[in-house]
């Protein structure tokens, strides 16, 4: 990837990260934590939320949770379904 590919990458993820918080704050009521995160594929945002069941569908818990729209953001979104006081990557269970 050349210096002004990633330059734009991490610019859209940047303005890709407010979008997502901005439609959850003002959508949601639950817990979560959204953040900048990098794979293979390069930036990716990752969202947290927290979940009683995490193996229960998002949907089912959290109703009003924004899904849809996030998937319609630009860039790359990945959800995690993590348990109640586990929302962000650092803390240990």
């Amino acid at each position: 990837m050349s210096k002004a590919q990633q330059q734009r990458n991490e610019q859209g993820a940047e303005s890709s990260l407010i979008e997502a918080i901005r439609l959850i704050a003002n959508n949601f009521d639950g817990q979560y934590h959204v953040t900048i995160g990098s794979d293979d594929g390069g930036k990716v945002i990752e969202i947290r939320v927290e979940m009683k069941d995490p193996s229960a569908p998002l949907a089912e818990e959290h109703p009003s949770f924004p899904i849809y729209s996030i998937h319609g953001l630009a860039g790359r979104h990945v959800i995690f379904k993590v348990p109640v006081g586990q929302r962000k990557k650092n803390q240990k269970i």
